[in-house]
C-alpha cells in the first residue's frame, strides 16, 4: 500500500470520527434545543453583563467579572441571537464538540490507546450536561478548547524545539522557527483559556506532569520553558481569588462559615473522591448536592486523604509498569481539580460544596484513563462491542439528564428529589409557583427554604411578597423587616418591599423604599420606576432628572425615552418643554419597539405637534389609533382620537394635569 492511499484513508477516518462525535453530541443534547434560559443564563447574558446593561468600564470588564472572554462571548451571542436560546445552545454544543476533537488529537499525539473512545465518552458523559446544557456555562465550554489547544501546541513546540529527533544543525534551526510559532500559539491559547475561566490556571502543572510521564523525569529545561505559563497562572489566579472574596461573595449577600486549613484539607479528600466517583459512575446527578460536613477534629475525617495517599504509593511502587500511566491520569485529574477542592473562598460555596460543572476541565483525564484501560486490556474482538455498550449507556443517561435542563421547574424539582434540604431549590420552586398564581404552594416552599436557611434574605423577601399578594400585610411586613435587619444595604430588597407596600396602598412608604434602592444601587430600571413616581406626584422636573439618569445607564431604555419625551412635549411648564429633543427621544423609542407600541406613537405625535410639524403629528396619531385598535385598547383609541382632532386644528397638546402614561412600576 503506497503513501498516496494511506493519507486519504487517514483523512477519511479523521473526518468520520469527528462527524460521529458531533452527531452523538447533537442527538444526546437534542432535548435542550431550542431550549430556554434557565438558572443564571438570563442574568449573565443580559442584566449582569456590563456590555449589555450599559455599565461597561475597564473596571467592570476586568474586575467586575471573573470571566472576561465569556462575558464578551455572551454579548456577541446576544447581538446575534437576541432572546432566542436556540443559538446560544448551538454555540455551546459546537464548543463541546471542538473540545472533544482536540482531546482526541491530543491523546493521539501522546500515543495513548483508545484516543477516539476517550473523546467520544467525554462527548456524551452525563457529568458534562451541567456545563454543556447551560448557557451560563459558556465559560466552561469556551475555556476548555483553548486549554486543550494550548496543551497540544506546547507538545508540538517540545517535539520541534526542545526534544527534536533529528539533531542536525540545519534541522534544528528550521524546527526552532516552527517551534517558536507553536509556543506563541500555545501561550495565546492559554491566556484565552484563562480569560474564559480562570480554573485553567493549572495547565503549567499538567505540562510538567506530562513531561515527567513522557520522559520519566523532569529537567531544568522543562521548568524554564513552562515558566511563562506559571507567571500567567499566578497573575490570573490571584485576580480570581481577589474577585471571589471581594466581589462575587459580597454580591450574593452571603457569608461563608469560617474554616481553618485543617477543615479545608479534610474536606478536599471527600471532594476528590466525590468527583472521581461521579466520573466513573455518573448516576444520581444533581445541580445541588448536599453540603459535605467535616469535623476536622475527628481522625476519621482524614481517611479519604489517607486513601488517596495509599493509591499514589501503590502507583509509585509500580511506576515502571502500569503505575506510571495511572499516576499521569490521576495526577492530571487532581491538579486540574485543585481550584474546586475548597481551599479558596468562592461564591458557589454559599450553596454547595461540589457541583458537576466544576470538574468539566478535569474529566478528560479520567475518561482517557478508562478508554486506555479498555483498549489495552480488552481483546480486539470484544472492544467494539464494549465501546458500543458504553457509548449507548452514557448517551441514554445524558439524554435523560439533558431533559432535566429544558425548564427551570424541571431542574428545581429534580434537585429537590435528590436533595430535599436544598434551601435555594425550595426558594426557586416557590418563585415558579408564585408565577403560576399558586400562592399557597409558593408560601409553603418559601417557608421550607427558611427552615433550612433562616437568614436567607431571598426567602424572606419572596415570602413577604407572596403574603402581600394574598392580603396578609402584617405577616408580610414582618418578613421584610427581618430581611432588612439582616441586610439593610440590599437594593433589591428595598425594591421588593416598595412593590409590596404599593400593593398594600402605602404609597408614601413605597416611594421612600424605592428611593433607598436607587441610592444604594443605581440602575436604569430603578431610575425609570422612580421617575414614574415623581411624575405621578406632580414633580415633572425630578421625573425628568431621573429619566435622564436612567438613560445615561441604558441609552436604549424605550420606556424612559418615551416617558421623557412626553414631559418634554406636553409639560405646562415652558421651561421644561423642548420639542426637538422630545422628537429625538420619541423617534428612538418607536424605532426600538418597531413602531408597534401605540402609546409610544402617541408620544411621538405629541412631540411633532410641539415642534409645529402638525402634518406628521396627524399621520403619527392616526397610526397610533390604528395600532391601539388592533391591540384592542379602546381607551387609548379614544384618547388618541381626541388628540388627533387637536393636531388637525394645528394645536399642540398641553397636559394641564398630571396623567401618567405608564403606571409606576416597582
Amino acid at each position: 500500500m503506497n503513501s498516496e492511499t494511506i493519507v486519504p484513508r487517514k483523512q477519511i477516518r479523521l473526518i468520520a470520527g469527528a462527524l460521529a462525535i458531533v452527531a452523538l453530541i447533537f442527538v444526546v443534547y437534542s432535548p435542550v434545543l431550542p431550549g430556554n434560559f434557565v438558572m443564571d443564563d438570563g442574568r449573565l447574558t443580559g442584566g449582569d453583563n456590563p456590555l449589555v446593561n450599559g455599565s461597561l468600564t475597564l473596571h467592570t470588564l476586568w474586575f467586575g467579572t471573573d470571566f472576561t472572554l465569556a462575558t464578551f462571548g455572551w454579548w456577541l451571542e446576544r447581538l446575534a441571537f437576541g432572546n432566542d436560546p436556540m443559538g446560544y445552545h448551538v454555540v455551546n454544543l459546537a464548543l463541546h464538540a471542538i473540545s472533544c476533537f482536540l482531546l482526541w488529537r491530543l491523546l493521539s499525539q501522546l500515543k495513548i490507546p483508545g484516543a477516539w473512545l476517550a473523546a467520544a465518552l467525554f462527548a456524551v458523559h452525563p457529568v458534562c450536561v451541567n456545563s454543556v446544557a447551560r448557557i451560563a456555562e459558556l465559560k466552561n465550554t469556551l475555556s476548555l478548547p483553548f486549554f486543550l489547544l494550548s496543551f497540544l501546541a506546547y507538545l508540538r513546540y517540545e517535539a520541534l524545539a526542545l526534544y527534536p529527533v533529528d539533531k542536525s544543525a540545519a534541522a534544528i534551526q528550521q524546527r526552532q522557527c516552527s517551534g517558536a510559532l507553536w509556543l506563541a500559539v500555545s501561550l495565546v491559547a492559554f491566556v484565552l483559556a484563562l480569560l474564559a475561566k480562570t480554573t485553567a490556571v493549572m495547565l503549567p502543572v499538567v505540562l510538567l506532569v506530562c513531561a515527567a510521564w513522557q520522559r520519566r523525569r523532569l529537567t531544568r529545561k522543562d521548568v524554564l520553558h513552562t515558566a511563562p505559563y506559571f507567571l500567567f497562572s499566578l497573575a490570573f489566579g490571584l485576580m480570581s481569588v481577589w474577585f471571589q472574596k471581594y466581589q462575587a461573595l459580597p454580591s450574593v449577600n452571603e457569608t461563608l462559615a469560617p474554616e481553618n486549613f485543617w477543615q479545608r484539607l479534610a474536606a478536599s479528600g471527600n471532594v476528590f473522591w466525590f468527583y472521581l466517583g461521579k466520573a466513573f459512575v455518573p448516576l444520581n446527578l444533581s445541580v445541588a448536592y448536599p453540603t459535605i460536613q467535616i469535623n476536622a477534629g475527628a481522625p476519621m475525617s482524614y481517611l479519604p486523604l489517607l486513601a488517596i495517599g495509599v493509591c499514589l504509593l501503590i502507583c509509585w511502587r509500580f511506576r515502571h509498569a502500569w503505575g506510571r500511566h495511572v499516576l499521569f491520569a490521576l495526577g492530571s485529574f487532581a491538579v486540574t481539580l485543585f481550584p474546586a477542592l475548597g481551599f479558596f473562598d468562592a461564591q458557589y460555596q454559599t450553596m454547595w460544596s461540589v457541583s458537576d460543572h466544576l470538574q468539566y476541565v478535569s474529566l478528560p483525564a479520567i475518561v482517557a484513563l478508562a478508554a486506555a484501560l479498555l483498549a489495552v486490556w480488552t481483546k480486539e474482538l470484544f472492544l467494539p462491542i464494549i465501546m458500543a455498550v458504553l457509548l449507548t449507556v452514557f448517551s441514554i443517561l445524558s439524554f435523560q439528564r439533558a431533559q432535566v435542563f429544558t425548564t427551570e421547574e424541571n431542574i428545581v424539582r429534580d434537585t429537590l428529589k435528590k436533595n430535599p434540604a436544598s434551601w435555594a431549590a425550595h426558594n426557586d420552586l416557590g418563585t415558579i409557583l408564585a408565577g403560576k398564581n399558586d400562592y399557597d404552594g409558593a408560601i409553603r416552599e418559601f417557608i421550607l427554604s427558611l427552615q433550612y436557611h433562616p437568614n436567607n434574605v431571598d426567602g424572606l423577601m419572596n415570602l413577604g411578597y407572596a403574603l402581600s399578594l394574598i392580603g396578609q400585610y402584617g405577616a408580610a411586613d414582618a418578613q421584610y423587616q427581618t430581611a432588612l435587619v439582616i441586610d439593610p444595604g440590599a437594593a433589591q430588597l428595598h425594591k421588593a418591599y416598595a412593590e409590596a407596600l404599593h400593593l398594600q396602598g402605602n404609597k408614601p412608604e413605597a416611594f421612600r423604599q424605592l428611593q433607598w434602592a436607587a441610592t444604594l444601587q443605581p440602575d436604569a430600571q430603578t431610575d425609570t420606576e422612580l421617575a414614574s413616581w415623581f411624575y405621578a406626584a406632580g414633580d415633572s422636573r425630578q421625573a425628568m432628572n431621573a429619566f435622564r439618569h436612567a438613560l445615561a445607564l441604558d441609552p436604549d431604555n424605550a420606556v424612559a425615552l418615551s416617558d421623557l419625551a412626553w414631559i418634554l412635549a406636553t409639560s405646562p411648564d415652558d421651561s421644561l418643554r423642548n420639542g426637538r429633543e422630545a422628537v429625538n427621544y420619541a423617534e428612538k423609542a418607536c424605532h426600538l419597539t418597531l413602531y408597534q407600541r401605540p402609546e409610544m406613537l402617541s408620544v411621538l405625535a405629541a412631540a411633532q405637534a410641539e415642534t409645529g410639524d402638525f402634518s406628521n403629528a396627524v399621520a403619527t396619531a392616526q397610526m397610533a389609533v390604528k395600532t391601539a385598535a388592533a391591540a384592542g385598547n379602546a381607551q387609548l383609541v379614544s384618547s388618541d382620537g381626541q388628540l388627533l382632532q387637536l393636531y388637525r386644528a394645528n394645536r399642540p397638546y398641553r397636559e394641564w394635569r398630571h396623567a401618567v402614561l405608564y403606571a409606576p412600576r416597582t
